[in-house]
């Protein structure tokens, strides 16, 4: 009887250490997932860093991770160092000096690692396509919010009827847009206006590019010539980098001397940037697209 109770203690005390070993490998577990919680290798978020600076800042596809754009298009350069080095010695001084050379740029290799290692996306498609056509030089790749183009589409519902000649319905239509035998997308990838609304250019810039410089009656040439427009961007030349703190709002012909549109991207820009402040890019980034 006298002999139980240490027996008793030692057992308890073997308890009380496997337990303390458990909860000790949970928590580090759990603190380890918190700061990798894609599970990814540092040479990994490295390049996926990367990948989404160019996405996201250089692209302007940030708008449509975050803001109101409902798609980005990308198009990836795909030309080897000699060939743009005799572009560049092609060029005029006053034209060399005109251009924008952006550090880091390394979409042309990075997509292929994101290819590998891609996270499932429920309300984003990034992807190639060859809608646009395919090019020895050139690839193209949408960014697309499903439920962001789906709205738009329905918003102008007429004038996308009007242009495919059939009903459709606007949620199915956009998740189509990854088929390439897909008759909806067939006829709107023909209409600049269209896709001016689906990128989030604003109706009236949409429109009144597309008249300029598609569909006018003849009499009306030079009132379209004359037709004034400004950049949403001021340009820029020399070396930029990209970073959460320096990126632009998306670049397109505006026709408006006060543009709601760029005071729009302009005040989403504003809120972007304090929503990443003091937070992890790549991590933020990957939450809001596989959310």
């Amino acid at each position: 009887m006298h002999g139980n109770p240490p027996f008793i203690f030692r057992k308890s005390s073997v308890f009380l250490l496997l337990l303390s070993s458990v909860l000790f490998y949970f928590s580090c577990t759990s603190k380890k997932t918190e700061e990798n919680p894609y599970e990814l290798s540092s040479e990994e978020r490295q390049l996926l860093t990367q990948f989404f600076y160019d996405v996201m800042l250089n692209e302007h596809g940030i708008y449509t991770l975050w803001g109101s754009k409902p798609l980005t298009l990308i198009v990836i350069a795909k030309y080897s160092e000699d060939e743009i080095q005799q572009y560049i010695d092609s060029l005029s001084e006053k034209e060399k000096k005109g251009m924008t050379i952006v550090a880091d740029y390394s979409l042309p290799e990075t997509w292929d690692k994101w290819e590998e290692i891609k996270f499932p996306m429920n309300r984003y498609l990034l992807f190639k396509t060859e809608m646009f056509g395919k090019g020895e030089h050139a690839e193209f790749v949408l960014f697309v919010d499903v439920l962001k183009t789906a709205n738009m589409i329905q918003e102008h519902y007429s004038a996308f009827q009007k242009a495919v000649g059939f009903d459709f319905h606007p949620l199915e239509v956009t998740l189509e847009i990854q088929q390439s035998d897909s008759k909806f997308w067939e006829k709107v990838k023909e209409r600049s206006d269209l896709f001016g609304l689906l990128y989030g250019f604003g109706a009236m810039n949409a429109n009144i590019y597309y008249w300029k410089n598609f569909d006018h009656p003849a009499l009306y040439d030079l009132f379209c010539e004359n037709l004034q427009s400004k950049f949403s961007n001021p340009a820029t030349s020399g070396h930029v980098r990209y970073t959460i703190d320096n990126f632009d709002i998306p670049s397109f012909l505006s026709f408006s001397e006060n543009d709601e549109v760029i005071e729009k991207y302009q005040k989403e820009k504003n809120w972007i940037k304090n929503l990443y402040k003091d937070k992890d890019f790549l991590d933020l980034t990957l939450q809001k697209l596989t959310e």
